[in-house]
């Protein structure tokens, strides 16, 4: 099979050996200590200083030193935009659900309800194949973690309204039970749906946080309620709350 490094342009490659010494560097940096530190001629690091600048992915200061230009704003904002939280969540979501072999989900809050956006399929369930994309958030696993967010005028605005669902005898429709529910949330950070939508389906759920702890997209793994207590709970939620991290770190990478 023939060697990759064969494709490699070699002046590209050390372009970019160039962009990011100076992308980890804490001050601007010069020529010589650049020449110094990746071991390049002082003349080719020169010309690769000298092409970029005039792109604009490095700009010149005062005293000689160099640092990254605008230009990195303007494309990284168009890659941002072309990135949403379905595309980086996404192979992370297969993963898990090859892995537990259930149904998981990634949902967003839409309104007063919570809007599933993927689903990757586990083993075979037919409640979870007739589950619509929007459920209410006191029903379900996804829409709790959101709830629990809630201040207590909205939460107490919500639950006197008619958005909460009954929809099983175990639907949370009171904020007293809610309330006494939250505290577990919290302390957990994972919610759960235990028949509460339908009966015999049971989801565990986990958010996916900003670098300021805001929920950006939820995540839950969905299944028969005796197949996923034979699994174990414990089991389900270790995975799942490292999928969700692994999502985060990815996210707030980009954003």
């Amino acid at each position: 099979m023939e060697n990759d490094n064969n494709y490699i342009i070699p002046m590209i490659d050390r372009a970019f050996e160039v962009i990011n010494f100076m992308y980890n560097s804490t001050d601007k940096v010069g020529i010589s200590q650049i020449s110094q530190e990746l071991e390049l001629p002082k003349a080719t690091v020169y010309r690769i200083l000298f092409t970029l600048s005039k792109w604009g992915f490095v700009e010149k200061s005062d005293a000689d030193k160099y640092l990254l230009g605008k230009s990195f704003i303007k494309y990284g904002s168009k890659v941002k935009s072309d990135i949403d939280i379905s595309t980086i969540a996404t192979p992370y979501i297969d993963s898990l659900a090859k892995e537990v072999g259930e149904s998981v989900n990634l949902g967003i809050p839409y309104e007063d309800f919570v809007m599933t956006i993927y689903n990757a399929k586990g083993e075979d369930f037919y409640l979870v194949s007739k589950l619509i994309p929007v459920s209410p958030l006191n029903c379900s696993a996804m829409g709790k973690l959101y709830l629990s967010r809630y201040s207590d005028e909205e939460l107490r605005q919500y639950f006197n309204s008619d958005k909460p669902q009954s929809r099983t005898i175990n639907s949370i429709v009171e904020l007293e039970k809610f309330l006494k529910l939250k505290e577990n949330i919290e302390n957990e950070g994972i919610s759960y749906d235990k028949e509460e939508y339908e009966y015999g389906l049971t989801c565990i759920a986990a958010p996916i946080k900003d670098s300021e702890e805001s929920i950006v997209a939820t995540i839950s793994i969905s299944g028969p309620t005796s197949r996923l207590d034979y699994k174990g709970f414990d089991y389900l939620k270790e995975n799942l709350l490292k999928t969700a991290t692994e999502i985060e770190k990815s996210w707030n990478y980009l954003y």
